[in-house]
């Protein structure tokens, strides 16, 4: 299957990162969106947005947004930052690759990093209200399911990025979660 999101900025980024994929076996449908995200995690705080629109409207979810064409992984990552929050990131770690399958506004495929380091002043989002959330709180907190199974993987100190197959509901709670290593879908 070729989908939209197999464009060799994305593929030399991940063979760079030691990770030579086979789309095929990463993409569900060829509609999946490429994205990222970025928890950035400082002193036991984690910056999170809370969406206007879909997906997960109302919702605490990381910053992050869609991969232009010409566009690797990093660079997106990087200027979604910096248009979201102001901010710029220091040294994001792809700590996970996750193909998201549902209805309209649910099919995508996320570059999820991590950042610990950032320059910059916080600043007001077209997108939602941005906040420093303690981890501690999470739990109390309005986030997505799939944001609730996944984060520990993402702020885990594991070395090597994972991969998620992810299916939701109806309601956009996870139907169906696959996890593996990133290396496993090498060729």
């Amino acid at each position: 299957m070729v989908s939209r999101f197999d464009a060799p900025e994305i593929r030399r980024f991940l063979e760079g990162q030691g990770y030579p994929v086979d789309f095929d076996k990463l993409a569900v449908r060829p509609d999946q969106l490429p994205s990222t995200l970025c928890y950035l995690v400082v002193s036991d705080r984690l910056l999170m947005l809370r969406r206007k629109k879909e997906p997960f409207s109302g919702h605490w979810t990381a910053p992050g947004g869609k991969i232009r064409p010409g566009e690797s992984p990093l660079e997106a990552i990087r200027r979604e930052m910096k248009e979201e929050t102001g901010l710029e990131i220091i040294e994001p770690r792809l700590k996970a690759v996750c193909s998201e399958t549902g209805d309209t506004h649910y099919n995508w495929l996320l570059f999820i990093f991590r950042a610990h380091r950032y320059t910059g002043e916080l600043v007001e989002s077209d997108e939602g209200e941005l906040r420093w959330l303690s981890l501690d709180d999470l739990e109390h907190q309005r986030l997505p399911d799939v944001d609730r199974r996944i984060l520990r993987f993402v702020l885990d100190d594991a070395p090597e990025p994972y991969y998620f197959r992810v299916v939701y509901d109806e309601e956009y709670n996870v139907a169906e979660l696959e996890q593996a290593p990133l290396a496993s879908y090498c060729v």
